[in-house]
């Protein structure tokens, strides 16, 4: 097993997280805009309900990228608002967190990643392990899942 260079790999987490996040806003944004072109050249056809099934089919999509957008926006926001080079003493946004279980990065909730060969999980401080780890140090002891579960390491 290597050592981790953990303030290094807290700032490839943080990167690899706003890379993601900003690729799934440019495919969002791909998709928008081929749905508005295919509004723009629906065509009315002599059968007008399958033309209107069609342009309701579109604005669903449309609202389901829109929604997409906004809650993938939030997050990118999140995001931006860490700073990945402060060293955390507790559990915050922009901290990782060093469990048995393994690695989390406190930010956004982008679940199971791997980053420089290694897993680790991105959660958010409102998901429910982000509750019990909100504002704990190292050495603190959580209850999550009945079980009890010491904190290793914070930075």
């Amino acid at each position: 097993m290597s050592i981790i260079d953990f303030p290094e790999f807290k700032k490839a987490i943080n990167t690899y997280c706003l890379e993601t996040v900003g690729e799934r806003l440019s495919i969002i944004k791909k998709n928008l805009d081929s749905l508005m072109d295919a509004k723009r050249n629906e065509t009315k056809s002599s059968a007008g309900d399958k033309y209107e099934t069609g342009r309701a089919m579109i604005q669903n999509e449309e609202e389901l990228y829109k929604r997409q957008r906004a809650e993938t926006s939030i997050i990118l926001d999140q995001l931006l608002r860490i700073d990945p080079d402060k060293e955390c003493s507790f559990i915050e946004p922009g901290a990782l967190v060093v469990l048995p279980s393994g690695y989390f990065y406190i930010g956004a909730g982008m679940g199971k990643l791997v980053v420089n060969h290694i897993d680790c999980f991105a959660i958010s401080l409102s998901s429910p392990i982000g509750q019990a780890l909100k504002s704990k140090k190292k050495g603190d002891t959580i209850l999550f899942q009945n079980r009890e579960v010491m904190i290793l390491n914070v930075y």
